[in-house]
């Protein structure tokens, strides 16, 4: 990162929830390119990273969602125009009993896959199928209470 940059640090999470023994995926529609995603988002001043997760969950997926202890943690950095370095963590968190929406100013939409239907599909970033599969097959093997 060069001395000019300004950085950002974003938190989001593979949000999960499993129905009849089979896990879905939250991905949100960003507006301005129809791309789908994990939620994310900047950290707002006296918030932790776990916080900015959870707050970000809400936001764009509109669901209340729990981190899910022990599950693995994942970073991704990258530049964005205008000089930004960003560094995102991703945590893994899981709902039940809500159908996930969007909040019109902060997600074009939201969708929920099979892993099996990821793999054909117009992702945002390189690292967001890879932090999926991570996260299935730690819940896989796994298998946390409550979730």
């Amino acid at each position: 990162m060069s001395r000019t940059q300004s950085f950002e640090h974003s938190a989001g999470a593979v949000l999960l929830t499993v129905l009849e023994e089979t896990r879905y995926y939250v991905l949100v529609e960003e507006v301005s390119t129809g791309s789908l995603g994990l939620p994310k988002g900047h950290q707002e001043p006296g918030e932790t990273l776990r916080e900015t997760a959870l707050r970000e969950i809400w936001e764009e997926a509109g669901v209340r969602a729990n981190l899910i202890k022990g599950a693995p943690i994942q970073e991704t950095e990258y530049d964005l125009s205008g000089g930004v370095h960003k560094k995102v963590t991703y945590y893994a968190a899981a709902f039940s009993g809500q159908t996930p929406h969007p909040h019109p100013a902060e997600a074009g939409g939201v969708r929920v896959y099979t892993l099996a239907q990821l793999s054909n599909l117009r992702l945002n970033h390189p690292t967001t199928l890879t932090f999926i599969q991570k996260v299935d097959a730690w819940m896989a093997e796994n298998r946390p209470n409550g979730v």
